[in-house]
């Protein structure tokens, strides 16, 4: 991660390398990336990149990060919107999300990344990734777990973690065919739904339960 000295620069001078980096990871593949074109397009010297980094890995590791911080700003930020309401949080999600990765690049820099996965995941900078600290740990308490069947804590991570595993099958999805944007969002609010609330019209014994018991 960044050096303190990197954290003492303008925000505006922080800003020109966060964009200097970015465009340069969404525009070559990371095996490829320069160290020198992104010194460029920042308007600093070699010298002062290595006392801001280490490599480029450690940019990578900057721009996630960054990027993380914003999206769990914003998974919280529905949650509040929706009362604790972490269905109807979820659902808003998902449109704002995919506006996010366009607005942000992030379905480029994916593509970069997944083409390289020698580079960059067996690294660590990705295979750590932890979905609580994405979403924030704030992000439990406003939950209105009065709304739930299993409200313990287990319960909770249980359901967040189908949910997110909903949204990045539809993010999946949207990548490989961004034509189909409208399907792919009635779709995940369909599973959503069906995951939220239930695929029978009326309640049925829990078999499932019955197996697992005998």
């Amino acid at each position: 991660m960044p050096s303190q000295r990197f954290y003492r620069l303008s925000e505006e001078k922080r800003a020109l390398i966060w964009k200097a980096s970015m465009k340069e990871f969404i525009s070559a593949p990371y095996e490829k990336v320069s160290i020198n074109k992104i010194t460029r397009d920042a308007g600093i010297s070699r010298g002062s990149f290595y006392t801001y980094f280490e490599d480029k890995k450690d940019v990578l590791s900057f721009l996630l990060e960054d990027t993380r911080k914003k999206w769990g700003a914003c998974c919280q930020q529905r949650l509040e919107d929706t009362d604790g309401d972490l269905c109807s949080a979820m659902g808003a999600l998902m449109e704002y999300g995919m506006e996010f990765c366009r607005n942000n690049n992030l379905f480029r820099l994916h593509r970069n990344l997944v083409m390289y996965p020698g580079a960059v995941l067996t690294e660590g900078i990705e295979k750590d990734f932890d979905f609580e600290r994405v979403i924030g740990e704030d992000f439990f308490g406003k939950i209105d777990r009065s709304r739930l069947k299993d409200g313990t804590d287990q319960g909770v991570v249980l359901l967040i973690k189908l949910c997110v595993a909903c949204m990045m099958a539809a993010f999946t999805e949207y990548y490989k065919y961004p034509e189909k944007e409208e399907i792919i969002k009635a779709e995940y609010q369909k599973a959503l739904r069906i995951l939220c609330y239930g695929a029978y019209k009326t309640p049925q014994k829990d078999r499932l339960e019955e197996k697992v018991n005998e």
